[in-house]
This record gives C-alpha cells, sequence and structure tokens, in this order.
C-alpha cells in the first residue's frame, strides 16, 4: 500500500507509480565539487527511465518558487539547503540534500552514499517530512516593513563596537523580560541543532511543534533559555541608544535595527517538505553528525555496556531490541578507574 508521510498526511508514495520521477538539480555552481556532481548525476537520471531530469540550476539567485519537478536535489551544504529554502518561498518542492559542504545535518546523504540509494529514489521508496518554518516581520520606526522567510532562526545579536544590548520580549502582547547580554535567538525545532545549540539551548526533534529561545551570553544566570508553543507571536524591541544591533536570518540574511524597531516572528505559513529515505533517524543524525552521547576521548568513568545497536533497519533495529537484547538487568558495568 502507499506509504503515508507521518508528517504530510496528505502526501503519498508509491512504489507503483510507473510515471517517471521528475527531478530538478540545484547548487551553487561556486562551491567545490558542485558542478562536477551536478554532469555525473544529470548523467545516471538521463540514463534511467524511471526519471525524467527537467533541468540542473546552479545559479545562486533565481526563482525556485515553480518548479515543474517532483523533487528538487540539492547539492552544497546545509547553507545552500537554507537559501533553497527562502528561493522556493511559499511554494517549496520536496528536497534532498547531497552534502558537499562540511557538517551536512539537513543535506545529510554524501554523493557516493545518494548513489547506492538512489533505486529508493527511483522506486520511490521514501517519505516526505514537513519542517516547521518561521515568518520574521521587521517593523522599523521609520521606513517600510519587510517580511522575510526563515527555516532556522532569527538572531538579534550586537555588532561593532559590541555593546551590552538589552532586547525585550512580548509574547502575544504581554511583556515576558528583557535579555541582557550578547544578544537572543529564536529558533524552530530545526534550528534547535544550529546556533541555539552553540549558545546552550536545548535539542528539540525537527516533528515538535515549538520554538526555542536562547539568550547569546546573558548577563545574569537567570536568563535561561525558553520553549514554548508555535500558535504564539513573538515580539522583540531593541532597547537603549546608539547600539549597534543586527537582525540575522538563517545566518545569511542581515539586517541593521534600531533602538525601538520592533522584530514580530510566527511560525510561518508554508513549512519545508525534505525528503527521508529509509533509515532516516534524528537521533542517529545527532550521534553521527553532532557526537551526541558520544563518549568523549580518554573519558574514564563507570559506563554501561549495551548491546551494539544496528541502524541499517529502524523497524527491524526495534524487533531485534525487544526479542534478543538482555535485561538492563545483566548489562555489565564497567568502572575503568579500577585495574
Amino acid at each position: 500500500m502507499p506509504v503515508q508521510s507521518p508528517h504530510l498526511p496528505n502526501t503519498f508514495t508509491s512504489p507503483w507509480d510507473d510515471a517517471p520521477l521528475r527531478v530538478m538539480i540545484l547548487g551553487n555552481a561556486s562551491k567545490p565539487g558542485v558542478v562536477d556532481e551536478s554532469k555525473r548525476l544529470a548523467a545516471i537520471f538521463q540514463a534511467d527511465p524511471k526519471f525524467e531530469l527537467v533541468g540542473v540550476d546552479l545559479s545562486p539567485d533565481s526563482d525556485l518558487s515553480a518548479l515543474a519537478a517532483d523533487v528538487a536535489l540539492v547539492l552544497g551544504g546545509d547553507g545552500t539547503v537554507l537559501h533553497t529554502a527562502r528561493r522556493m518561498e511559499n511554494r517549496p518542492t520536496p528536497v534532498l540534500g547531497i552534502n558537499l559542504g562540511r557538517l551536512g545535518f539537513l543535506a545529510e546523504l554524501t554523493p557516493a552514499l545518494f548513489r547506492e540509494r538512489i533505486r529508493d529514489l527511483a522506486d520511490r521508496r521514501f517519505t516526505i517530512e514537513n519542517l516547521m518554518t518561521l515568518s520574521c516581520l521587521v517593523n522599523p520606526k521609520t521606513g517600510s516593513t519587510r517580511v522575510f522567510r526563515g527555516l532556522n532562526d532569527v538572531v538579534i545579536r550586537s555588532a561593532p563596537t559590541f555593546r551590552l544590548l538589552e532586547i525585550s520580549l512580548r509574547i502575544d502582547g504581554e511583556t515576558v523580560m528583557t535579555y541582557r547580554g550578547d544578544g537572543v535567538i529564536l529558533a524552530t525545532p530545526v534550528g534547535s541543532t544550529a546556533h541555539s545549540l552553540s549558545a546552550g539551548g536545548p535539542i528539540v526533534p525537527p516533528d515538535a511543534h515549538l520554538f526555542v529561545i536562547t539568550p547569546i551570553c546573558a548577563h545574569t544566570l537567570t536568563q535561561r533559555p525558553l520553549v514554548d508553543g508555535t500558535h504564539k507571536t513573538y515580539e522583540f524591541i531593541p532597547q537603549g541608544e546608539d547600539v549597534a544591533t543586527v537582525l540575522v536570518i538563517d545566518g545569511q540574511v542581515q539586517i541593521a535595527v534600531e533602538p525601538g524597531d520592533r522584530v514580530v516572528v510566527r511560525r510561518g505559513d508554508t513549512p519545508f517538505p525534505m525528503i527521508r529515505l529509509p533509515g532516516h533517524s534524528f537521533y542517529r543524525t545527532l550521534r553521527d553528525k553532532l557526537g551526541w552521547g558520544v563518549e568523549p576521548p580518554g573519558d574514564r568513568g563507570v559506563h554501561v555496556h549495551a548491546p551494539a545497536l544496528n541502524p541499517a533497519d529502524p523497524g527491524a533495529e526495534a524487533d531485534r531490541i525487544a526479542n534478543e537484547a538482555p535485561p538492563i538487568a545483566e548489562w555489565k558495568i564497567v568502572d575503568q578507574n579500577r585495574s
């Protein structure tokens, strides 16, 4: 039967759909390896009747809001995926990221691994996960109002000469607090593993309906990260005079803001669809990409040695854990500090 994405209720994928899958290759030609990899993949798609290559666009600023494709293959790093999400505006095409950058959290597949898994794409063995977006409205004291679309986060931070900032926060019109420090971050669940995490914010799974607000180098220990709902409106207002402040969206769009300007953030109207091939796991990505939960080198503390996990098939893995793993009481406790 068709496979239904748990995050996109009205979208199905079917292994019996005989129509060729329409693929668009996107990327930034100025990035190393993108042009060569796009040629290799284009040749593969053109030779396979399961695919229809509708185009290759490696320009940095073309309009991607009306692609005639079922899948957009994005070559690059996470920054390229974020840039693509903004260029697609409110008419996004499902994206599969191929990592030619460094970390590769959104673009998690290497070119070699994608070529190994290309039959999953050809046979439509994938789901589409809706990633929550944000809408950021900048309402200055003077000038016109502007609206920006983001996927990761909105950051209000100090700019040269880097003085202490005071930023007031209102939620649904209620004054919550004034942040004092180097700035403040509002992150989506996807953005919770980016700048917010580095500033001490929590990890939030991508299917959560939450915003994370994290202060940057807060002036007092009482200013801690806040997690709140996406049905609310968040309004940030820089305070003080002669304090240089900049608004940064997804680490790419920068806008100077003045004291008294209003930065209003809400949940975006349209989510950003990401293609997930079989076996994808958010927590495995955390372990593989960020080293989450991994014992640090040289750690000689007490550890629980649990059975090794096989990440190849999440369903089979769950069955194996239930049927084969020994009870916790039988796991071996090792104190590496003792000889």
